[in-house]
């Protein structure tokens, strides 16, 4: 798979955290395939989140502080092979609003964006946020996460090992981009652990 090798081989040129890219894009993909009836995204955008998932602290290489910005320009700028320019545009916006700030008309890039690109780059940062949240620890505790709707209300069940409680507690802070997604608020709850 050219697109994904090309992937890997820029998150390996920014010395990315392996261990929690990887968990950052399973959950997002778990949040993901929970809300598909809602947002109604199809398997390529499924896919740019995993990217996304991957890529999101490629900034960290350059500076922390700003490294979501510095990620955005690092997936715009990092040569992928594979992936049509607006492809390239969406997941490298989807990194850049993993955290800090939220998707607007008038930023570079986004507002280029058709109409479709610009509701798929909201819904997928919001997910990754979520996701990059429960795994505040990089310990990869959080096993798995269930999204269930109950009419306007939603509830997140994380379900992991050992101390949850500083990845429930960032998860919560990160809601807000998801809640407004989805139409409505989401409780946490914490779940069981697989035996």
């Amino acid at each position: 798979d050219v697109r994904r090798l090309s992937v890997v081989e820029l998150a390996l040129r920014c010395h990315y955290a392996a261990d929690h890219a990887q968990q950052v894009a399973r959950l997002a993909l778990q949040i993901f395939d929970a809300t598909r009836p809602v947002h109604g995204l199809d398997d390529r955008a499924r896919e740019w989140l995993d990217f996304a998932g991957i890529l999101h602290d490629a900034g960290e290489h350059i500076s922390y502080e700003r490294h979501h910005r510095h990620s955005y320009y690092l997936v715009k700028n990092g040569e992928l092979r594979g992936f049509e320019p607006d492809e390239i545009e969406t997941i490298a916006l989807v990194t850049r609003y993993h955290r800090r700030g939220a998707p607007r008309k008038g930023h570079d890039g986004f507002s280029a964006l058709p109409r479709a690109g610009r509701k798929a780059v909201r819904w997928l940062s919001a997910m990754l946020r979520v996701a990059e949240s429960l795994d505040r620890s990089r310990s990869q505790l959080v096993e798995r996460v269930e999204l269930r709707r109950r009419g306007r209300h939603w509830t997140l069940r994380v379900a992991g090992r050992g101390d949850i409680e500083l990845e429930l507690w960032a998860a919560q802070r990160n809601m807000r981009p998801l809640e407004a997604e989805l139409g409505g608020p989401v409780k946490l709850a914490p779940g069981r652990a697989a035996a």
